[in-house]
Parts: structure tokens; C-alpha cells; sequence
């Protein structure tokens, strides 16, 4: 019997092939901190004891003094009014500002209605409406 269009080109069946089978873990990284420092000093030795504390000190002075400049570049202001870490660019704080004008304008034309108002008024325009679009009835009634 010929092979026809639809069989497969090893004969039988067989499991299928996925790609995700062959799961692989990830490696997770190492927090590096100050291993480097470390190594390169002998921990029995009490002058490379004292030589690490005083570049531990010195890195943490650094990274204060850092964290200082960066909390002093932006204004007290701006931290408080955003709510997350990111501060927003101008374009944002336009868009805001002209989404802000254009709400209480819309408030100012239009009013600000109930929901018994605005039921109120759907139900007005309902009953001006031509019975062309009025449902039909369907089935014995």
C-alpha cells in the first residue's frame, strides 16, 4: 500500500515532541556585597581585621553620602504627590494638568446629575423616540 499524504514520515505514531519539555533550571545569582575585601585579607590576622572594618566604614559613608545627594536633587514636593518610585517626566505632569482642565470643564457644562437625574432624563429621551424603535413582541402574550 502507497504512503498517502497524511501519514507520517517515520510509518507509526509516537509521542509527540515539545518544545518545554526538556526543562532547564536557572542558576540564581550571589549577592556579591564585599566578598572581594574579604578574601584578599586574612581573617587571623587582626591588622587585616582592622583594615576591613575601616573599608567597611568607608563604603557605608559613601553610600550615605550618595543616597543624601540623591534624596536632595528632588524636591520635597514632587516625592510626596507621586506614588511610586518613579518621578514623572514633564510631558506626564502636562498630560495630567490638561486632563485635569478638561474634566472640570466637562463638570462646569454639563453639571454634576444624580443617578435618579440621569435615569430621570434617559427615560425622557426613551418616551420622544418613534415606535420604529420600540421592540416587537414575540410569542403568545
Amino acid at each position: 500500500m502507497p504512503p498517502s499524504e497524511y501519514s507520517t514520515p517515520g510509518g507509526g505514531g509516537g509521542k509527540l515532541k515539545l518544545k518545554g519539555s526538556g526543562r532547564i533550571e536557572k542558576k540564581k545569582k550571589k549577592k556579591s556585597g564585599n566578598s572581594s575585601s574579604k578574601k584578599s585579607t586574612p581573617s587571623n590576622n587582626p591588622e587585616g581585621e582592622q583594615q576591613l572594618q575601616q573599608q567597611q566604614q568607608q563604603d557605608q559613608e559613601v553610600r550615605d553620602q550618595e543616597r543624601r545627594e540623591r534624596s536632595d536633587s528632588i524636591p520635597r514636593d514632587e516625592l510626596a504627590s507621586t506614588s511610586g518610585p518613579a518621578v514623572k517626566t514633564e510631558a506626564e505632569k502636562k498630560h495630567e494638568e490638561m486632563r485635569r482642565k478638561r474634566l472640570q470643564e466637562r463638570l462646569k457644562r454639563e453639571g454634576v446629575k444624580t443617578h435618579k437625574e440621569r435615569v430621570e432624563e434617559l427615560n425622557k429621551y426613551l418616551s420622544r423616540l418613534s415606535e420604529h424603535h420600540d421592540m416587537p413582541k414575540i410569542g403568545p402574550g
